[in-house]
């Protein structure tokens, strides 16, 4: 059983209307202030939304009920443990940032430390998004492959220039009003296949719940001595996945253009707070229902073996289950869904992308004296190359990835791929903001040799065939590896060259005074 007429139908009047919606925002996008972050103007709700929804990718949506399929609820930790990074999250960063007048977040390394060290941040920021971009459409492929039949790079380009066309015309407004719409999509979504999976007289949440109890797969982990063990190299344990959780919400708001840029689209700093602390909080139920239905997938197939695909495993269940159990149009519907988080994360990564390229690089150092209109026009013009780019890293992803997921299932590909250069990111602007002694001297080597750390630590996961019961860290420490490494490295670095200038520390650190009236360069 595939798509049918109505699926496709379906399918199509929705992403037909996510371009005119776009093609609509397009209106009086004249300025860079209005392209990039629409005017500053936002309301703090839908850019909640809009900062959940562009994070939460077609990666969680089949990768959380996968990682559910395959091991359990244990992971779902990490995404409570997250709330513990807001409040360090909301004092160290929001506030600081919002009350400068950036475009970027780069931008304030400039000030802090010097042009070479923005730039090189800035390029941090341009590959890791890239890759994950291409994680990103890898994911949307792989879930469209079974219900369609059509092959995996077939759905990649589709998706990749869907959300490229939008992007580029409506800029900021179109990506924020788009997710705040598409968060809602990919919920219902969620809650249409855990009805499904619970509707009869023997089938029931409490059922399922006990079931997952039955097999290991709730939180029976924790009775575990292994899941308090400090041993980086178990798969997941507690101290990883709270330390994790607070370093990846500190990255995405303190280092992360995609997440700062959202939060400086707002009216003030208190929008700025709360979009934060809410586009967190609405996530904890949200992976909740998602690690939960990979819970109900493993019973329904375990009870239907004959219904199971052979040798199943959890990246293959959600998309399968949409295939072949789901009446003509609603397939399409829930497809539109998992398209709704694809769509919603690249467009917003695209957005990020083009907002880099023009003011850390084109205007700054290539074209500086381009009026308001040229830069917008190169905006558009970048968007579409990266959005090119996209798809040619989601080609990547198939390369290395498409052959086989036994070992590296797409939770394992998307974290690995975030923490290769969030962490070496966030040591950068830990540097800046609570060292008075850090300098650009000492920076760029803490980021060179965190870089070449986090390399060799993720070699495993992307560069050499291990068997299943060898050794690797844990993914969930790549992220710290790469963050403390370069913030070790790089303050005792900084002691080999001059201090910075009285005027870098005054204006430009989380102690001083003078930082919390800075709004200006």
């Amino acid at each position: 059983m595939g798509f049918s007429f109505w699926d496709y139908l379906v399918l199509g009047a929705y992403l037909a209307g996510i371009v005119l919606l776009g093609a609509w925002f397009a209106r009086r996008q004249s300025s860079t202030d209005e392209y990039f972050l629409g005017g500053r103007r936002f309301h703090w709700l839908p850019v909640a939304l809009s900062m959940f929804a562009a994070l939460f990718s077609a990666t969680s949506y089949v990768a959380a009920p996968g990682e559910g399929f395959n091991h359990g609820m244990m992971l779902f930790l990490k995404s409570v443990a997250v709330l513990l990074g807001v409040p360090p999250a909301v004092i160290l960063f929001v506030r600081f940032f919002r009350r400068m007048s950036l475009t970027t977040a780069y931008e304030y390394l400039e000030r802090r430390f010097n042009l070479s060290v923005r730039l090189t941040a800035s390029f941090l920021f341009l590959l890791l998004r890239s890759f994950w971009l291409g994680v990103v459409l890898f994911a949307s492929a792989v879930v469209l492959q079974p219900a369609t039949g059509w092959p995996i790079w077939v759905s990649v380009i589709l998706v990749g220039l869907v959300a490229t066309v939008y992007t580029t015309l409506g800029g900021m407004k179109s990506v924020i009003w788009i997710d705040a719409i598409q968060f809602v999509v990919l919920c219902g979504g969620i809650l249409f296949i855990l009805a499904k999976l619970t509707w009869g007289p023997s089938q029931s949440l409490v059922g399922i719940w006990e079931y997952g109890q039955a097999r290991d797969h709730m939180f029976n982990g924790l009775r575990d001595a292994n899941f308090y063990s400090f041993d980086p190299f178990v798969r997941y344990s507690l101290w990883a996945i709270v330390v994790s959780a607070v370093f990846s919400k500190l990255t995405l708001a303190g280092a992360d253009q995609i997440s700062i840029q959202r939060y400086l689209s707002t009216r003030d700093e208190k929008s700025a707070s709360r979009s934060l602390i809410w586009g967190t909080a609405v996530g904890v139920p949200v992976m909740f229902l998602l690690y939960f239905s990979g819970i109900g997938l493993l019973w329904f197939y375990e009870t239907h073996p004959e219904r199971a695909l052979p040798n199943m495993t959890g990246d293959y269940a959600l998309a399968h289950y949409i295939a072949t159990e789901l009446p003509p149009g609603v397939g399409g519907m829930l497809i539109s869904a998992i398209l709704a988080a694809a769509l919603s994360t690249v467009d917003s990564g695209l957005n990020s992308l083009a907002t880099c390229s023009v003011a850390d690089f084109y205007g700054r150092v290539i074209h500086p004296e381009a009026d308001e209109r040229r830069k917008v026009a190169v905006a558009r013009c970048l968007t579409v190359a990266w959005g090119f780019l996209a798809i040619a890293s989601a080609a990547l992803m198939i390369c290395l990835y498409g052959h086989d997921r036994s070992h590296n299932p797409l939770i394992f590909v998307s974290e690995v791929t975030l923490g290769l250069f969030g962490g070496i990111l966030l040591g950068i602007f830990l540097l800046g903001i609570l060292s008075r002694r850090a300098t650009s001297f000492g920076v760029l080597l803490g980021a060179l040799v965190g870089l070449a750390a986090a390399l060799a630590v993720t070699a495993p996961y992307y560069f050499r065939e291990l068997p299943p019961d060898a050794p690797r860290l844990s993914f969930l420490w790549i992220n710290i590896v790469g963050c403390l490494v370069t913030v070790g490295v790089g303050y005792g670095a900084s002691y080999l060259s001059p201090p910075p200038s009285p005027k870098q520390i005054a204006e430009n650190t989380f102690w001083s005074r003078a930082s919390a009236n800075s709004c200006t360069p």
